[in-house]
């Protein structure tokens, strides 16, 4: 069986487009093509790629029988917060008096049918300079407070942090969980 997409108006096959039991036909309205480009024209939008991100954190609770201790629009404000301190440059640095020093974050989502990476969704490539989100300290929970907006490679880098990444992390615990100064 055929049919038409109602977004590019071409006849294609069934398989073409994805299931939906709500549908008279059993079957989307629009092509999975023509999904999937809206849904990346979404994603590269500041609250497309935030909610993505969000979505993520969500996931990641879930997987780990976790709680997720905030909304949507608390885990936006945060950012606005960042943003106001950061301006869209990384937490990860020497500090908002030294911004100079802190690399430029990018929110791109790349969906160019390229197998991802480790970590990256299949279909999507992994922009290391992207906004990642992070928890500051791993033993705690998804909280505001627990946040850090930093970069994709940043964050990986984790695994094998130097000694300066280290002071970096110090420094941020501290004035997160010792002097209050959180988000």
């Amino acid at each position: 069986m055929k049919k038409k997409c109602s977004k590019c108006g071409e006849v294609k096959s069934l398989e073409d487009f994805t299931y939906n039991i709500r549908a008279k036909d059993g079957h989307n309205e629009q092509c999975k093509k023509c999904t999937h480009d809206k849904r990346a024209k979404k994603r590269n939008t500041e609250i497309g790629f935030l909610k993505m991100r969000y979505d993520g954190i969500l996931t990641r609770c879930r997987l780990d029988n976790r709680k997720c201790h905030f909304t949507f629009d608390e885990f936006l404000t945060a950012f606005k917060k960042h943003e106001s301190i950061y301006g869209m440059k990384s937490a990860w640095g020497p500090g908002p008096d030294h911004l100079e020093q802190h690399l430029p974050m990018k929110m791109i989502h790349a969906a160019n049918g390229q197998v991802g990476l480790k970590g990256c969704a299949k279909g999507t490539k992994r922009i290391l300079s992207n906004l990642s989100v992070d928890r500051l300290d791993p033993n705690r929970g998804y909280t505001i407070q627990n946040l850090i907006f930093i970069r994709f490679d940043e964050n990986a880098r984790k695994h094998s942090s130097s000694y300066e990444d280290c002071k970096i992390q110090i420094r941020l615990h501290e004035e997160r969980f010792i002097k209050m100064k959180a988000i």
